[in-house]
């Protein structure tokens, strides 16, 4: 499936990231909005429904989490994990 890659439409870096992310290492595919619409992504199962992007720019908040959350449910995985060597171990 082709995917679009996010732009101006998400506010945050980290927004951007995580769907780079997903779409880079899980299959996951970004559609931007149509007609004033939300950004949303489509998890790599394509039996899952499209997820919502928020157009906040606010990343520490109920609003990101929820987000994180919803993909995970149908999913995906944020963060990614660390390679060996690195962190505070």
């Amino acid at each position: 499936m082709d995917t679009d890659r996010p732009g101006g439409e998400v506010s945050s870096k980290e927004q951007r990231d995580v769907i780079e992310y997903l779409i880079d290492s899980q299959g996951w595919a970004y559609r931007k909005p149509r007609g004033g619409g939300y950004p949303k992504l489509v998890p790599a199962d394509r039996a899952k429904p499209p997820i919502r992007v928020p157009r906040t720019g606010h990343t520490r908040g109920h609003a990101f989490d929820n987000w994180i959350a919803a993909i995970r449910r149908s999913g995906g995985h944020w963060p990614p994990d660390r390679k060996p060597g690195e962190g505070n171990c």
